[in-house]
């Protein structure tokens, strides 16, 4: 997941705790997103870099983020956090509304726009 703040300056980290809660939004549960959270903040866009292990594809996923501290998609993220050993905190869930998509896989349609 890539962020960054209003100057910028890039954020890059790795996701684990995330779930499709539709075709267009991808959630990620906020357990220690402390740079991806200012940057949020500050700049409510993010980016995934996506593998697809089934199909060998690979994608780019742009979209608009919120964050998200009450209602269904938090009280979700949560309970997966808590359900872990040990828990996580479930702080915030980030709901990522998928606005853009384009293939990230080497050779003809590199960097193609699917979506």
């Amino acid at each position: 997941m890539a962020t960054s703040d209003t100057s910028g300056t890039p954020n890059v980290i790795y996701v684990l705790a995330c779930w499709w809660s539709d075709d267009e939004t991808l959630c990620v549960v906020d357990n220690f997103l402390n740079k991806t959270r200012k940057n949020l903040d500050a700049n409510p866009k993010a980016s995934f870099a996506c593998w697809d292990q089934e199909t060998g594809k690979s994608y780019q996923i742009k979209c608009d983020a919120k964050v998200l501290t009450e209602g269904p998609l938090y009280e979700e993220g949560h309970k997966k956090a808590q359900a872990n050993e040990p828990p996580l905190p479930g702080k915030a869930v980030v709901a990522c509304k998928v606005t853009d998509i384009y293939q990230a896989l080497y050779g003809p349609g590199a960097g193609d726009k699917l979506y």
